[in-house]
């Protein structure tokens, strides 16, 4: 626990040694189990790295990344993604907490696929795309986009948790642990149709790869299969992609709020255009200064559940910011640097103190 908290705020032993005022010796000492600290001990380390005594004192199991993104966790670094994974595991022990007096339960949830078991229907062999599909017709998707995908996964079961990961290489990691909603950890810094795509991603990782660990490439690919037929179904986009040009595919972008270049990989993927028209396309995209700042970028998403938890134990359980801060094993300061108490509006689900009625 001393080892999370420390790289949670980038701090190596060094670093940490250095800010407490001992030997970094010392340090691995206490890390390795080698040595009791004193309480004396524990007072500075609570102080330096912001949580309360009693988190070095809990007997949890860290969790690693899962086995995708291999490529993406090889360019991090070792500092960074140790920065990373602390994070996950501190967000995580958090939502174990407050599950312990918050029922999340859901009519919906996010269904495991064994390859080797599901035929698609009608004797077909298993494709990503028939997976996509299944998933859209259990949760009685209707046709067309998907309003907002941070609601649509936190109705099935899952859990989104806003992160800030400080680096581009990965916008989200998702975890299914036994005894706990699937969680979605999303770098939330990334744009607006970008986030879309990556939890889409990432639920293709749910749903596929949970069973059946493949290579890293092959995973990665099968997840962005997952995630544009699962926002693009291939029956609509033919319908509607008549004519491929940057202004019917930024009309596209409006429509379904997924990126132009996404809309570009599903077409070539569909081979509804061909590889010569992709390129250009691309090129197109890249004179116009248009490949990392596209236009009609879609409304902000934001998650609502961990909201409603924070608001649950504050209104109805009746929490004061000092005890919710003890409850978690952080300080108020850290507390409030990690969530967002700011009412946003969203009075729906449990633990807001009221019933409702809500359109579905």
């Amino acid at each position: 626990m001393m080892a999370l908290a420390r790289d949670s705020q980038g701090f190596t032993q060094t670093d940490l040694a250095r800010e407490i005022g001992v030997k970094q010796g010392t340090i691995s000492k206490y890390e390795a189990g080698l040595l009791a600290p004193p309480t004396e001990f524990v007072e500075a380390l609570s102080s330096a790295l912001g949580f309360e005594m009693d988190f070095f004192f809990q007997a949890e199991r860290p969790y690693g990344m899962p086995p995708f993104h291999y490529r993406r966790r090889k360019k991090l670094g070792a500092k960074a993604l140790a920065k990373i994974v602390a994070e996950m595991n501190i967000r995580r022990m958090h939502v174990a907490t407050m599950l312990r007096s918050y029922d999340a339960r859901s009519n919906g949830f996010i269904p495991e696929i064994d390859r080797d078991e599901y035929r698609g229907g009608h004797g077909r062999e298993f494709t990503v795309d028939d997976a996509a599909r299944h998933v859209r017709e259990m949760w009685m998707i209707p046709d067309g986009p998907i309003d907002n995908v941070i609601d649509l996964l936190e109705e099935n079961g899952g859990i989104v948790i806003p992160c800030n990961f400080e680096s581009d290489l990965i916008d989200a990691v998702s975890q299914r642990i036994d005894g706990m909603p699937v969680l979605f950890f999303v770098n939330m810094n990334a744009p607006a149709d970008r986030i879309r795509w990556t939890l889409c991603h990432e639920l293709g990782h749910m749903v596929l790869h949970t069973t059946a660990i493949l290579g890293d490439e092959e995973m990665e690919a099968e997840a962005d299969r997952f995630a544009g037929a699962f926002l693009l179904p291939e029956r609509e986009l033919r319908r509607q992609l008549k004519k491929f040009d940057l202004r019917q595919v930024a009309n596209l972008k409006r429509y379904w709020k997924v990126s132009m270049q996404a809309i570009a990989m599903r077409a070539f993927h569909l081979k509804l255009i061909t590889p010569y028209q992709r390129k250009m396309f691309f090129i197109q995209m890249g004179k116009l200064q248009m490949r990392k700042n596209e236009p009609y970028e879609p409304p902000r998403e934001s998650p609502r559940k961990i909201k409603r938890m924070l608001r649950h134990f504050r209104s109805v359980l009746e929490y004061t910011t000092a005890e919710m801060a003890r409850a978690l094993f952080v300080s108020e300061a850290k507390l409030a640097g990690m969530y967002d108490f700011a009412d946003d509006g969203d009075n729906n689900g449990p633990g807001n103190g009221a019933d409702h009625l809500r359109i579905i």
